[in-house]
């Protein structure tokens, strides 16, 4: 039971990993956009050499879309990044067991 619950675990974040980016450009590119903000924050594009300019961040507390939409618009790559994480650690470990 253990091992087929932890295989349907696995499944279910192999999937996520390959629906988030597809939600991430929904929201990116077909829900309203908010307005931006500088950050304070100066990024150089070769480190401390090359180009550098001011960060701006989008503000998306007063748009009008779901909140699930407005955490994707803002941690979607974060949160695609640890299911990618995770998902591969999951995998690993199961694959070990087996063994």
């Amino acid at each position: 039971m253990k091992n087929k619950l932890w295989s349907i675990l696995i499944i279910i974040i192999w999937v996520s990993i390959f629906v988030v980016p597809f939600l991430i450009y929904y929201v990116n590119h077909y829900l309203p956009k908010g307005t931006y903000y500088p950050t304070g924050e100066i990024i150089c594009k070769y480190g401390d050499r090359g180009p550098c300019k001011e960060e701006y961040k989008e503000y998306v507390r007063d748009l009008n879309i779901p909140d699930w939409a407005k955490f994707f618009k803002t941690n979607g790559l974060i949160l695609w990044y640890g299911l990618f994480l995770v998902g591969a650690i999951m995998s690993g470990k199961k694959d070990k067991d087996t063994v």
